[in-house]
């Protein structure tokens, strides 16, 4: 995935105006660094870093909220919202490792109301729930105000991923599901509407979010102006056929493919076999993850193996449906393939905790 990566990078930049060794030595830069972080978390002891839970937390929600005094200003103005630390020309996403922050999180939670809850019921779970509601609460306060819908998605995903994996009460999930889907369907039809739309701008969603699910409604209706992203996709996934036309063969201009369009430079470029083994190393990927954590002897790795697995399925799942027109775009990339440093070397270093398990854990 990671040599893909970089032939991606420089294939995709030779249709830009950006220099292909730049972009592949750039692309290359991100995987050293990650791969240094991932082999650091590898050799450090996974009772360390259980003692160092609470504390890493804490540390990225402090890394978020900088974000108000050290936002990258470039990014600002074209985006509106400030996700992007800027500190002396470096410059990351806090997100991207507040979401292994949180997934440690949690997991040691689960772990903790195991061990202190001899018999559990309904109501003991429920206050499970409350607490982790009580702990999130920042986390999730801090995304809202800046405005990054497709991330705190992600966090959902997680958590919801981790309660069901804890064996929580089924009532207590069904109700969540069913509350979850409501909402979900209610801020859909709200975009619908004016009143609605003034609504959803009260509640930090900006115009351009909107105009994402009006584009995934009927993107051809708006094929020439918000939905040009999605249908210029379309037709590039189409006209690669079976088997594509090769990295040199690329004539379709589809905007931003080289982060959150990546998959329809695949599916031009190689077809629809090409598109498919990318999908298939990612499931490979999921196995191979789930099965470390059965092999351990350790339910917390268990957990962090649930949650790494569904943080990254969640991302390709909906890069991807969002490429091929299932789901709305909201901005995620494609982990491994997707421009994007901070994303990179944060899957690298979640990856780092499933390689220090084994079976003696």
């Amino acid at each position: 995935m990671l040599i893909l990566s970089v032939w991606l990078q420089y294939w995709v930049a030779t249709y830009e105006d950006v220099s292909p060794i730049k972009q592949a030595v750039k692309q290359l830069i991100f995987i050293v660094l990650g791969l240094a972080g991932m082999l650091i978390i590898k050799f450090i002891d996974k009772k360390i870093i259980w003692k160092l839970v609470p504390w890493i937390y804490v540390f990225s929600l402090l890394l978020m909220s900088t974000l108000y005094f050290f936002y990258d200003v470039t990014m600002y103005n074209i985006t509106g919202t400030k996700r992007w630390l800027d500190i002396f020309g470096f410059k990351f996403q806090p997100s991207e490792l507040a979401k292994i922050a949180y997934i440690l999180f949690i997991s040691k939670e689960l772990i903790q109301y195991d061990i202190k809850t001899k018999v559990k019921n309904i109501s003991t779970d429920m206050n499970l729930l409350w607490r982790l509601l009580l702990f999130s609460t920042p986390l999730f306060a801090l995304m809202f105000m800046q405005k990054d819908f497709g991330t705190s998605l992600v966090f959902i995903c997680v958590l919801g991923a981790l309660l069901i994996a804890s064996g929580i009460d089924w009532r207590i999930l069904t109700t969540i599901g069913a509350l979850l889907v409501a909402l979900g369907g209610f801020l859909i039809f709200l975009v619908f509407t004016e009143n609605g739309n003034n609504i959803l701008k009260l509640l930090h969603f900006k115009q351009y979010q909107l105009d994402r699910v009006l584009a995934w409604r009927d993107p051809y209706a708006f094929a020439d102006s918000i939905a040009y992203q999605q249908v210029q996709g379309f037709v590039a996934m189409g006209s690669g056929g079976m088997f594509g036309k090769g990295s040199a063969g690329i004539d379709v201009y589809v905007p931003v493919r080289e982060s959150d369009m990546i998959f329809t430079f695949i599916g031009e470029a190689y077809g629809f076999v090409g598109a498919s083994l990318v999908i298939i190393l990612y499931f490979y990927l999921f196995f191979q993850i789930f099965y470390t954590g059965m092999k351990s002897n350790s339910k917390f790795n268990i957990y962090i193996c649930v949650g790494v697995v569904f943080m990254l399925v969640f991302q390709t799942f909906e890069n991807i449906g969002a490429s091929i027109g299932l789901l709305p775009l909201t901005g995620i990339p494609l982990p491994f393939l997707s421009q994007g440093g901070t994303s990179l070397i944060a899957t690298l270093i979640a990856l780092g905790l499933i390689l220090e398990m084994n079976v003696y854990d």
